[in-house]
């Protein structure tokens, strides 16, 4: 029937590869032996890309952060600076010490979201002989400032609840210069809410970097 195309097949999507920008490492050593639930151990090959439309691009460089409590050290702004290095002291480091605690990114306007990638402190050699571990790490998206509706949840680690956002069942895993990348397939939003909560040698969560591709 004329005007009728309801066998028409749907328009290709032009992809490319990303290779994000790492920072160096800051540690020597093997994995250890963590024994929190769902624990992942290192990967290897570490994860170094992602595919996504070609039009995707980093929406969150130097947008503004807000987060759950004022840091105990470092300042908000580092958290979309474009820098992950962390500091071979944590220098670089943005601390929370009231925990669980949350850092928020505000993109401008609704965006189409393809991958969230984060970093936290890496630890250092001369600080611990092992790579560091962080609890509770969950990655949300909402239209909502307050997350209180439309909350899409991308990754959680929380396996016990303790965030209130929900048990999860993603793993928890060790923090290298590679981070961790969180793919969210083109879901829309304005914010970009990450939780983390205290690392597993003891102390403060320490966020260090968050990118958010998309278009």
């Amino acid at each position: 029937m004329p005007g009728c195309h309801r066998d028409s097949a749907p328009a290709q999507i032009d992809l490319k590869i990303i290779h994000p920008d790492f920072p160096k490492p800051v540690f020597i050593s093997a994995p250890w032996n963590c024994t929190l639930p769902n624990f992942e151990p290192l990967r290897f090959p570490p994860q170094k890309e992602f595919t996504a439309p070609a039009d995707a691009e980093i929406l969150s460089l130097h947008k503004p952060v807000t987060s759950s409590r004022s840091p105990s050290k470092g300042q908000n702004e580092w958290i979309t600076d474009g820098d992950a290095f962390c500091g071979g002291n944590g220098e670089y480091a943005v601390f929370f010490e009231n925990l669980p605690c949350w850092v928020q990114i505000d993109l401008g306007s609704e965006r189409r979201i393809d991958h969230v990638w984060l970093w936290h402190d890496q630890g250092a050699l001369f600080r611990r002989a092992t790579p560091e571990v962080f609890e509770d790490v969950i990655v949300q998206l909402s239209n909502d400032v307050d997350f209180g509706s439309g909350v899409t949840t991308l990754f959680n680690s929380d396996d016990d609840g303790s965030c209130g956002q929900g048990k999860g069942t993603d793993p928890t895993y060790m923090e290298t210069n590679h981070g961790r990348g969180v793919p969210a397939k083109g879901q829309t939003a304005r914010y970009v809410r990450i939780w983390g909560g205290k690392a597993y040698s003891g102390g403060p969560c320490r966020f260090t970097e968050v990118t958010v591709w998309g278009r």
